[in-house]
């Protein structure tokens, strides 16, 4: 009887202490800090809107990191986050898919002659004829602006993305922005400001033109103008900066020799360039040399003289876009294989990005500090997400394209996932800065690359 009384009070005793030691939910306390987060806005360009695959659709828009954001916010007074949905079945992105002029919609993954490959949906076009302007909208992150447009007068003229929830056609982004009232916002910009340049293989300059990298002081004064409006009443918010063309799998996917050749065709090659190795030692250039196997590529780069036709093998200083694979693949026996200008980046265009990638970092940086905002560092996050990657709950999360889980099929937007971890690394910022309690997302509510 003794032994079982003894035992009774064992067993009780070890129940006790693991009550004990489990967690209490009821000790994290959600508090907002010094922000005020009762009107929450995103402004910004394609992330901000949610396209992802290539596109924009409900689904993306849903997975956004300022959907998410916004969502976990309302755990400390947010009261809303409307967006301007897609209405339409479908998605749409802005790559031409056949003749007609089609566009493109999500990138979807499936098997092919050539093995797993993203294939682009049709688009729907009725999206970009949408009118869903609503005075309570959130969000307003337009794809394809640069900060310029973001206080262009009549951008909705320019971009059917804006026209779809502008309030007019003669608005501008930061007015509609304004008129929301925030008291809180997050304001992600400037990747279209290099991003342009850098999708169009280095064909333009620095200047205003489409394909453009932004002028560094004409960039300082519109992120100026944004946030001095933005913050006009007194609202808080977070300011994040841009990551660099190496870390994104657009441009780290195809290797510069994955030019793969037979005995035969490497013989016709070496025949081929045997005047232009004649031409390229007389003015001490390397010559073109090609074996049976994997070789380097052969680029258009106009710093090649027009003797030797632009063009050279390409080196590990170069960066060929993802869209080279298609084209390499397209190849036939007949072909001249050479990448054209749009389809790689040369070392003297990386070093024209890098330098405007820390120039604009660097302005957004001392802006944010200046008006007193929170700092999200997206350029050191992708960074480390293509080196050593990110283990969260027990899954190694890296910037490899398809397989990574953080980047979409287009290879620059991200997953569903990935855009959580965004959120959550703004989350960081935001209660670092204001001494707030915001909780972080659970990232495995959201979605990966879907395998067929």
């Amino acid at each position: 009887m003794m032994k079982k009384i003894i035992y009774q009070y064992m067993l009780l005793a070890i129940v006790v202490l693991l009550a004990a030691c489990e967690p209490k939910v009821d000790d994290f306390k959600p508090s907002k800090g010094t922000a005020d987060f009762t009107k929450f806005i995103a402004i910004g360009d394609s992330y901000t809107a949610g396209y992802t695959d290539g596109a924009l659709g409900l689904r993306g828009q849903q997975e956004s990191f300022s959907y998410i954001l916004g969502q976990q916010l309302m755990y400390v007074g947010s009261e809303s986050y409307h967006q301007p949905l897609v209405q339409a079945e479908g998605s749409v992105g802005t790559t031409v898919i056949d003749a007609q002029g089609t566009l493109n919609g999500y990138f979807e993954l499936k098997v092919t002659e050539r093995g797993l490959s993203p294939v682009p949906s049709v688009g729907n076009m009725a999206i970009l004829a949408e009118d869903v302007y609503d005075e309570d909208n959130q969000n307003f992150g337009v794809p394809g602006a640069k900060v310029t447009h973001l206080v262009a007068a009549g951008y909705a003229q320019a971009n059917p993305f804006f026209a779809r929830f502008a309030s007019s056609d003669v608005t501008h982004v930061l007015g509609d922005a304004a008129t929301a009232n925030p008291t809180f916002f997050s304001c992600w910009l400037a990747g279209n400001d290099v991003l342009s340049f850098a999708l169009a293989g280095g064909v333009g300059g620095i200047g205003n033109g489409v394909t453009d990298i932004t002028d560094a002081a004409t960039f300082e004064s519109a992120l100026a103008a944004v946030l001095n409006t933005l913050t006009a009443k007194g609202a808080k918010g977070v300011v994040g900066n841009i990551p660099d063309v190496s870390s994104i799998p657009f441009f780290t996917t195809v290797p510069y020799n994955a030019f793969v050749i037979d005995a035969a065709t490497a013989a016709a090659l070496n025949a081929k360039y045997a005047d232009y190795n004649t031409a390229a030692e007389s003015v001490g250039l390397p010559p073109m040399v090609f074996t049976e196997g994997p070789n380097a590529f052969v680029i258009y780069d106009e710093s090649i003289p027009a003797q030797l036709g632009h063009r050279r093998q390409a080196t590990a200083d170069d960066r060929l876009l993802l869209t080279a694979q298609s084209e390499a693949l397209s190849w036939g026996p007949t072909s001249d294989p050479i990448l054209g200008n749009e389809l790689v980046l040369t070392k003297d265009e990386l070093s024209m990005i890098s330098t405007a990638t820390n120039q604009f970092n660097a302005i957004s940086k001392n802006l944010a500090d200046g008006f007193g905002l929170a700092f999200f560092d997206a350029n050191a996050l992708m960074k480390q997400l293509s080196t050593t990657g990110i283990i969260i709950d027990g899954h190694h999360y890296t910037g490899t394209f398809v397989t990574g889980g953080i980047f979409s099929l287009d290879g620059i937007h991200a997953t569903g996932r990935g855009s959580a971890i965004i959120a959550n690394a703004m989350i960081d910022a935001i209660n670092d800065t204001y001494g707030s309690t915001v909780p972080r997302a659970n990232i495995n509510d959201y979605d990966m690359v879907k395998f067929p």
